[in-house]
């Protein structure tokens, strides 16, 4: 009979110590093959050269067959229509070439102008202010390429292009000309000297900083580790304690 009683008790506090203990799952496989198990993978974000391109392929009224192109954004590329031969919209070019350099964008495009400081602008710098085909009122930055600044306008919420930026800063980096380069030239020549009054940052402080948020970072790991060092020392007393009271 106590044979039987310690048998249970010892499945008991096992099943105890398994149900305790949290168990971590890792996801091991690489990243990109589950995309291409799932059926429909959601496609990258849309970009246009300009917000005609969203526009549907309109023949017009008129009963003429002209060849003609689209861009089409459910296909993402310019597609041949037949327009009638007048009316229509403005998402109507002559030839494909024309409709794959208004409304096909590359995700890194090709720099190909100079600044009046030596400074490569990428090619959507030059294109103009589109508000897009929505009715929102969000402020954003574009290039000018007649002032050479980077101005405000009133964008639409959707659509446009990709001269098109939140902060006037992100626009001066990527398209305005940096006059500061001249003045970090210059410092860069004639370095400031420094007197023996002059605050010097201590090498030690940057360290402790670093140290400091890496601590922060792993301490959700240190906590998991001694969550199940604390279980396990539980379990353990209780089976000891279960053993002991069926010898009684």
């Amino acid at each position: 009979m106590k044979e039987m009683k310690r048998g249970c008790f010892l499945v008991t506090t096992l099943l105890l110590l398994l149900g305790c203990v949290p168990w971590h799952v890792t996801a091991d496989s690489k990243d990109g093959e589950d995309d291409q198990d799932i059926p429909g993978a959601a496609l990258p974000p849309l970009k246009l050269g300009n917000s005609i391109c969203a526009l549907k392929a309109d023949g017009g009224e008129c009963k003429a067959i002209y060849t003609r192109y689209h861009f089409n954004i459910q296909t993402r590329q310019c597609e041949m229509f037949e327009y009638g031969g007048c009316h229509g919209n403005k998402n109507n070019f002559l030839t494909l070439e024309e409709c794959q350099e208004m409304c096909v964008v590359s995700e890194f495009p090709v720099k190909k102008t100079r600044g009046r400081f030596g400074k490569e602008k990428p090619n959507f710098c030059f294109m103009e202010q589109d508000p897009g085909i929505c009715r929102g009122y969000f402020s954003r930055y574009f290039y000018n390429k007649e002032s050479q600044q980077c101005e405000k306008f009133k964008y639409g919420g959707c659509l446009g292009n990709q001269n098109n930026f939140k902060a006037l800063e992100e626009c001066q980096i990527a398209c305005q000309d940096n006059t500061n380069s001249l003045q970090l030239d210059q410092h860069a020549e004639h370095p400031i000297m420094m007197n023996n009054n002059s605050p010097v940052a201590k090498p030690s402080e940057f360290p402790r900083l670093l140290v400091v948020q890496e601590g922060i970072r792993n301490s959700w790991e240190e906590t998991g580790l001694s969550h199940q060092v604390f279980l396990m020392v539980f379990c353990t007393c209780t089976h000891i304690y279960f053993l002991r009271l069926g010898d009684g």
